[in-house]
């Protein structure tokens, strides 16, 4: 199946994307990693989200963090 999503503002199809990574905040505080996805034509943002990888990362090394403390206990 083609592409046919156009970008919002150059309107060139959206074949692929560039991909950064950002800091996300709440208040001055950087709480996430994120990433944000970016129209290779123009670079204009397309979209952005939590960044999954980063954030699985984070789980696993909090819950690993948890479990030494419980051991300890």
């Amino acid at each position: 199946m083609p592409n046919v999503g156009k970008c919002p503002k150059c309107k060139k199809t959206v074949s692929n994307v560039t991909i950064e990574d950002i800091k996300m905040y709440v208040g001055r505080e950087a709480r996430w990693r994120g990433i944000s996805y970016l129209c290779q034509s123009c670079k204009t943002v397309l979209g952005v989200q939590m960044d999954p990888i980063a954030l699985k990362a984070d789980i696993v090394a909090e819950l690993v963090r948890a479990l030494r403390k419980l051991g300890q206990s």
